[in-house]
């Protein structure tokens, strides 16, 4: 799970998107413009890698879906196929505290020694604004998640009870940086954050996101459970080398980090939704800290300052996928790219890049 790369920043910075010629097939349902884009950022990637994109153009939406076999680029219906979304899952967290806001239970000013029952080694005064921004100081992670047992590096999470997050917080939390002060990227802070809500409505993070999210909106290939996905519908995430690998289980510790599972014909529904005048959403959506000159931070979403627009953006990736989503609001279009190549592939980025140049084609 990461967040915005320094070369896409230097990329849409000196706007010269790189294509190379190859010999796959074009996708069969696209324009000839976007096969293009797609060939050349996928040359790179194993074999049986999937990549499943909705690409949004005001009222409208087309589906693209490709698979790599035998260096052969082919089109497939993988609209409805679910996939890792990773850090995505943050913006959904963030999604949730903002109803809470308006439900007047929290309010984005609220201090961990204000909401939490246990007193915490340090860190008392950060905010759950300062959370959902990655400017509470706190580490990437945890020093105690034990990575070498249980799931170990293959499904790192999986082990990360709630209870050890509290006697990390009790015990040996420490701050990286002064509160307030630098954006440092915390799936640790993100992962705090859904746990305080699953406290604040005694409820699990997965029931809190089907109440507010995911059956309002009607996305019913989601889910932040695995069991709960159909293993049919189910891609196989990819390792680097591009072996099959394990997927990610989490607990309510930190899942609101990361755990999220869905297809783009779902995600499509979640960023119309954004894409509206809606007061949940566009909480999310508004700066919190400004990064640079070019780019700031809101409740979950980074926000690019791109010749006079906004476009919000976020990328995940866990062991055995990458995804990317970026929307432009005052145009009403963007891309959703879902894929099975590791957050470990070299060529990764692609992913960003592709979504990019997808995105720029569709305002010539």
């Amino acid at each position: 799970m990461r967040t915005l790369s320094l070369m896409l920043i230097l990329a849409i910075t000196l706007n010269c998107f790189s294509q190379e010629k190859t010999n796959q097939e074009t996708p069969s349902n696209v324009s000839d413009e976007i096969a293009k884009i797609i060939k050349s950022n996928t040359t790179d990637f194993p074999q049986q890698t999937q990549l499943s994109i909705a690409v949004i153009n005001e009222d409208n939406t087309e589906y693209v879906g490709v698979i790599k076999g035998k260096d052969v680029l082919r089109s497939i219906d993988n609209k409805h196929s679910v996939f890792e979304i990773g850090s995505i899952s943050k913006v959904f967290t963030s999604v949730l505290l903002s109803q809470a806001i308006k439900e007047n239970k929290l309010s984005k000013k609220d201090s961990l020694k204000n909401i939490l029952n246990f007193e915490l080694k340090s860190g008392h005064e950060i905010t759950l604004e300062q959370l959902t921004n990655h400017t509470s100081g706190l580490p990437r992670l945890p020093n105690n998640i034990m990575f070498m047992v249980g799931g170990g590096l293959i499904n790192p999470y999986k082990d990360y009870t709630p209870e050890l997050l509290e006697t990390y917080l009790k015990d040996q939390i420490r701050l990286t940086s002064k509160t307030g002060e630098r954006y440092a990227y915390s799936n640790l802070g993100a992962g705090l954050l859904g746990y305080i809500l699953t406290l604040k409505y005694n409820k699990s993070y997965e029931e809190l996101l089907q109440d507010n999210i995911l059956k309002p909106l009607q996305m019913n290939n989601s889910s932040s459970v695995l069991e709960n996905i159909d293993n049919a519908n189910l891609v196989k995430g990819l390792n680097a080398q591009g072996e099959v690998v394990s997927n990610w289980d989490f607990t309510d510790a930190l899942v609101g980090a990361g755990g999220i599972k869905s297809s783009v014909f779902d995600l499509n529904k979640f960023i119309r939704k954004n894409l509206t005048d809606d007061v949940i959403y566009n909480l999310t959506q508004q700066s919190t800290f400004t990064i640079n000159e070019r780019l700031d931070v809101g409740m979950g979403w980074h926000i690019l300052n791109e010749n006079n627009d906004k476009i919000h953006l976020h990328s995940g990736a866990t062991g055995g996928y990458f995804s990317y989503a970026l929307f432009n609001k005052k145009t009403k279009k963007g891309v959703i790219i879902l894929s099975n190549v590791s957050a470990s592939h070299p060529k990764s980025s692609n992913i960003e890049m592709l979504a990019f140049q997808i995105l720029k084609s569709l305002t010539k």
